[in-house]
């Protein structure tokens, strides 16, 4: 790959000269490449990527036609040292949140108002985060949302759980985008 600098004949050139060399126009500046060879059949996986970063354009052409969400990622891109809000909301769409552990160390089981504090990030936001308390019967215990406090992701029970052992709680984290991340925890 070749950048042009200063030539009269190549300056804001674009487009292919054969089948050898292709222009392309970045920032303003003209770039001259190799020709690509024809293209292989995609496998699975790659048109499931190519669906995948399309779906993102798409969502971060929607979300900068909003104002509050464009002011957003403008925001976001500035603070990151990202090229673009575009590119912000497309890294948004593309990278779903993390849940990473749980603390019930509080968690017995035996009265209500106990704290479970959840740790769970995203690159951006996250829009929601539910827990759900199952029993080892496979019973559901208690559900709700976990609201920020203090910094912390915490829960308060609401239910009893008489049998502890054994309980799994469910943690469900969202993104602005929609994007979803559950993880399970045994106790």
């Amino acid at each position: 790959m070749a950048r042009v600098k200063n030539n009269v004949l190549t300056e804001g050139l674009s487009g292919k000269i054969g089948n050898k060399i292709v222009f392309r126009q970045r920032n303003g500046v003209t770039i001259a490449a190799q020709a690509p060879k024809q293209k292989a059949k995609l496998t699975e996986n790659q048109l499931s990527q190519n669906k995948r970063f399309t779906d993102a354009s798409t969502y971060a052409k929607n979300a900068l036609s909003d104002p509050t969400l464009k002011a957003f990622y403008e925001a976001e891109a500035k603070k990151k040292g990202t090229l673009s809000a575009r590119n912000a909301a497309m890294s948004d769409y593309l990278t779903p949140p993390t849940v990473t552990s749980i603390d019930a160390s509080d968690y017995t089981g035996t009265k209500s108002n106990e704290k479970i504090i959840v740790h769970a990030d995203d690159k951006f936001k996250i829009s929601s985060l539910k827990l759900k308390i199952v029993s080892s019967s496979n019973s559901t215990i208690e559900e709700g949302n976990v609201t920020l406090s203090e910094g912390k992701w915490t829960y308060h029970t609401t239910a009893l759980n008489p049998h502890l052992s054994g309980s799994k709680i469910t943690i469900s984290a969202t993104d602005r985008p929609g994007n979803t991340t559950t993880k399970e925890f045994t106790l």
